[in-house]
């Protein structure tokens, strides 16, 4: 087996050290080539670095853009480059590489010690950084420039043109050209999600000097987030179905054919014209919906009509818009509480108020800048997935999604001779299976994995115990009681009751509908501003990530607490047979 991915690159002798972490949770298995070289290399990793260099923590002649080691792939899987992350932090006014290692791994035993370069101190960005710094804490609203990013993208989704008159050799132009939107998209991404830093850090310390538990609930509640709206259009979906007989009858039939079965009569065909209006509306969402690989709501409806038969068992109270506004009462609460703790002490009146304004801006701008680079992301796959249909509809792809395996500056060769690179393109995807079945190193330092030595994924773990106690990351405030529910693929949720424990590997916001059904959530990966967070806090949903080895470990049909403020999930029976 080849100790090398067409992606891959040695690491950087500058910036050493690199993790899975976050990273997993974006991208969980090995990404595309295709995926990778036109989206990735060509707009997100330079755009990356120039929100670092706007951000004034590095300058350009440290940081290229054109090739900056902040993502890169070993075997396949990405990983973002931790060493830039500790000197950003180091620079930076507030932040200490210190506090980054402790928000996203505590105690890891394989985390090195941080060794500051010579040169981490340059007093040229001290300028550009105390800058920085009175933009992001003066703000009062969500900057404008959000919205001329939406404008962007939703004006590339108008520009998409009609395949059907469309060249081969446009679609591919289509696909290297919108490298630019993304690059210019992920620059305030990546700002103001870090930016978000700078109202969780003090109130996590507020919090800590009155009642740590309430930090959940203080960032929930907030509203205007875009993640939420796809999970109320599932829901509204789910109603639907509830409310008819014949509906309903369709989706105890089975989710397999369900699609060909609901189009064949009158009622049935209303309600495929409703998902049709939702698949259009939040196409770009789907499971790994960074890789341009992976299906998404308007390339597969089964992806919806999945989600569809799981929330139509729950009960009205369970709707995102009741969850809501409970979970803004309980936000209010907590304010109250932390607010009694200082009184008389104006000036932590003062901290609170502030850092829960920031809080109401920064949240909602991370996942506004998310969705925008979404719908562009999911322009290219569909411009993809169009120019791989056809060289399958002509014979010269076994496959539509070979496509998949061939790089962006592949793209003109593949249509002039695709004959010239179909065996490499079949190669690689049987090696791109083989990378999918390792358990990637969690961490990278300096030294290539040898990807020989990388175990099987799923091996055998040691079954949690009644009486356990799994510590993670404290997400979605509250504690619940209830049985949990495996589930690896949000495509296949088939299992999952309302009320249960959902069990997942990683979620995205192609996952989060399924919250609604859920009495709580736990994750094995996950950072203290994962998507899973957000959303689970928005809806108010018990919630705890970074529960490492949680869908080997648990055993399916076992009785769970899930301490969402804690961050705890307690075993308290064990399952006799998973279910």
């Amino acid at each position: 087996m080849s100790q090398v991915w067409i992606t891959d690159r040695p690491p950087s002798p500058r910036y050493p050290l690199y993790t899975r972490a976050n990273a997993g949770e974006i991208l969980p298995r090995p990404v595309s080539p295709l995926g990778w070289t036109a989206v990735w290399q060509r707009g997100t990793v330079p755009g990356l670095a120039d929100s670092h260099i706007r951000w004034g923590s590095f300058h350009p002649d440290e940081l290229p853009p054109e090739n900056a080691p902040v993502f890169q792939t070993f075997g396949g899987y990405m990983f973002t480059n931790w060493t830039i992350l500790r000197m950003l932090g180091e620079r930076t006014p507030g932040l200490s590489a210190k506090i980054l290692d402790d928000a996203y791994f505590g105690d890891h035993p394989d985390l090195t010690p941080f060794e500051p370069p010579p040169d981490i101190d340059r007093a040229d960005l001290a300028e550009k950084l105390d800058a920085t710094m009175r933009f992001i804490v003066s703000q009062h609203a969500m900057p404008a420039e959000l919205d001329d990013g939406r404008a962007l993208a939703l004006r590339v989704r108008g520009e998409r043109p009609d395949f059907a008159t469309t060249s081969d050799t446009d679609l591919a132009r289509r696909v290297l050209y919108l490298a630019g939107p993304l690059r210019e998209l992920f620059n305030p991404y990546c700002y103001y999600g870090t930016a978000v830093s700078f109202a969780l850090g003090p109130l996590t310390m507020l919090c800590a000097e009155s009642d740590s538990t309430l930090n959940a609930a203080l960032m929930s509640g907030i509203g205007n987030v875009d993640s939420v709206p796809p999970s109320q259009a599932i829901w509204d979906l789910g109603r639907l179905v509830r409310a008819s007989p014949a509906l309903t009858a369709q989706f105890d039939a089975g989710l397999s054919g369900l699609d060909a079965r609901l189009r064949a009569d009158a009622e049935g065909a209303s309600f495929s014209g409703a998902v049709a209006q939702v698949r259009t509306e939040h196409g770009a969402r789907g499971p790994t919906e960074w890789d341009i690989a992976c299906p998404t709501w308007e390339t597969d409806p089964n992806l919806v009509l999945a989600l569809v038969d799981r929330l139509r068992l729950a009960d009205d109270s369970a709707s995102p818009a009741a969850r809501q506004a409970r979970t803004k009462a309980v936000r209010a609460e907590a304010l109250a509480k932390l607010k009694s703790h200082f009184i008389g002490r104006d000036d932590k009146q003062a901290e609170i108020d502030h850092a829960m304004r920031l809080a109401d801006i920064y949240v909602p701008a991370r996942e506004k800048t998310k969705l925008s680079q979404m719908i562009v992301v999911h322009e290219v796959r569909l411009a993809a997935d169009e120019l791989g249909r056809r060289l399958a509809e002509r014979g010269q792809l076994d496959d539509p999604r070979l496509i998949m395996m061939a790089t962006a500056d592949e793209l003109e060769q593949l249509i002039a001779s695709p004959g010239e690179l179909v065996d490499e393109l079949r190669r690689r995807r049987r090696r791109y299976d083989e990378l999918a079945g390792l358990q990637e190193p969690f961490f990278v330092d300096g030294v290539a994995p040898d990807i020989s030595s990388w175990p099987t994924r799923g091996g055998a773990t040691e079954a949690v115990s009644v009486g356990d106690v799994l510590q993670g990351v404290a997400g979605g405030p509250g504690v619940v009681t209830g049985v949990a529910r495996i589930v690896r693929d949000p495509g296949d949720p088939r299992g999952l009751e309302p009320g249960e424990i959902l069990v997942a590997p990683i979620t995205d916001p192609a996952w989060t509908p399924l919250f609604v059904a859920a009495g709580g959530v736990a994750v094995e990966v996950g950072a203290p501003m994962s998507h899973a967070m957000i959303v689970s806090r928005e809806l108010g949903i018990p919630c705890v990530t970074g529960i490492v080895g949680a869908t080997s470990r648990i055993v399916d049909g076992t009785l769970l607490q899930v301490d969402g403020s804690a961050g705890t999930v307690t075993v308290l029976e064990r399952a006799s047979t998973p279910r």
